[in-house]
Parts: C-alpha cells; structure tokens; sequence
C-alpha cells in the first residue's frame, strides 16, 4: 500500500533564499520579528521568495500573529512568480482540500509545475496521483519515474513509494534486490514503514541474504516509532535467536542515528 504524501507546511520549513538577506539572518538567530519586517519589506517589492518565507512565518505565528489565510494569500503570490516552494504547497492544500474545495486536477497542475522546477515533494506528490489516478491518468511508469527523481534527491517516503512500486513489479521490472535497496535508503533515514519492510526482507532473505540479527535490529528501530506490528515481530524473531544475538542487536538499535534526511 502507498503513503500518500503528508509533508505539512506548519512542520520544519526550508525558507527560499531571498535578497532580503538581513530577513535570513535574523531567523538563523530566532530573531522572528526582525525577519518578518525584513521579509515584509521585500513583499513590498514583489519578491517571490520573500512572499513564501512571510507566508511560512504567518503559518507557524513565528514573529507576527499565526493566520493561515494570510500564509495562502502569500503562497499564491509566490507560487504565481514560479516559486516552487510555494507551488507545492497549492498542490498539498487542494489534494487534501485545507479550507477549499478538494480538487485532485488542480492539485496535479500545481505539482507539475513544481515538480518541473525539481521540487522533490512536489515529485512524489504528482508520483502519487499517477499511482492512484487522482486528477490524473492512472500510470505507473509514469508515478515510477517521479517517485525517482524524488528519491533520487534523498526523500524517504518517495524512496519507500518507489521500493513498493518495485516490490510489485509496477511501472518497473519487479526486482527485490532493487526494491531492498530503495527499503534500504529510506530506512536508514528513520522511515519507520521502510524499517519494517527491511526487517521483512532480512527475516525472509528476499531481495537480500536472510539475517535474523538484522531483522531484528530493523524490527526494533521501527518498534521504538509505534509501527503496527513491529513489536511483535521482533518477539518471533528474538525466539529463534541467542541471547548475545539480541543483545548485540538492541545494543546497536539503542546507538542507531538517522542519516540526514530531506526536510521541509
């Protein structure tokens, strides 16, 4: 089953690079409401990139008062000079339909236009409508080759999306050993339905040589973020290894960190 893509524009933000340079200093230094002037200042002259940062600032009350209408006013102004941030953020709200009507068609025109501009959120989010055929043609070649270049530029659940479609044998040849590799990537980012495929695989040795260690190292990591199933999986596994097994395993999930993953 695919995730659908749920990349909230309240959670960690990148900010776009404006010439309001005074803007992006003051937020390296919390300074919130020196950086909401200054990128008011730069609306005042058009600049896309200030637009989105003020809208980002709007949205999570970070040096003005919190207002979403506001935030979408300055999404549209940027998203309409080309800002890809901000066009990502048009597709998300009309595919979830956040305080409009939903609209699939109006949510893959935005993301197009982003994933045009290399937007990876934008990538897996237009991969996912041709996956299910939401405002678009059902194609999974097509939802393969998005969820690609978004995983291609680092983003876990694009990595996870396109180890499925793999796994499956859907838009592309079925190949386990790439789709665990995909699995792989995502996991190690701290995906944690990458990190129960992974588990799967090494207990079952398909895609990959069977391990019971690694899946029960795998099976615990995902464990520690609730995911359904995780916490039984890893008891069958622990009952058909040793005790220093498991240690060994639990030892290296407790000093386990995630590589650096794509934010936003």
């Amino acid at each position: 089953m695919k995730l659908a893509g749920v990349v909230i524009f309240l959670g960690i933000s990148t900010f776009a690079v404006a010439d309001t340079a005074a803007g992006l200093k003051a937020l390296e230094n919390h300074d919130y409401a020196t950086a909401a002037r200054e990128f008011k200042t730069g609306v005042d002259r058009g600049e896309a990139a200030a637009q989105f940062n003020l809208g980002i600032m709007y949205a999570r009350g970070l040096g003005v008062e919190k207002d979403i209408s506001e935030a979408w006013r300055l999404f549209q102004l940027a998203a309409a000079q080309g800002n890809a941030q901000a066009q990502f953020r048009l597709g998300l709200r009309s595919e979830k339909g956040w305080g409009v009507q939903q609209d699939f068609a109006e949510a893959s025109q935005w993301y197009q236009r982003a994933a045009d501009q290399g937007d990876p959120f934008a990538e897996s989010g237009i991969g996912a409508l041709y996956e299910d055929g939401f405002g678009v043609q059902q194609d999974y070649k097509m939802a393969a080759h998005y969820y690609r270049l978004a995983a291609d530029n680092g983003l876990a659940q694009a990595q996870y999306n396109l180890a499925q479609l793999i796994e499956k044998g859907k838009g592309e040849k079925r190949d386990l050993a790439d789709a665990f590799r995909w699995y792989k990537k995502a996991a190690d980012k701290g995906f944690a339905p990458a990190q129960t495929k992974v588990s799967e695989m090494y207990a079952r040795g398909e895609g990959v040589v069977a391990n019971t260690e690694q899946a029960y190292f795998w099976s615990t990591l995902a464990a520690k973020q609730n995911e359904k199933n995780a916490e039984r999986r890893r008891a069958t596994l622990a009952a058909s290894m040793s005790a220093d097994a498991v240690a060994r395993a639990q030892k290296s999930a407790n000093e386990w960190k995630p590589v650096l993953a794509t934010a936003r």
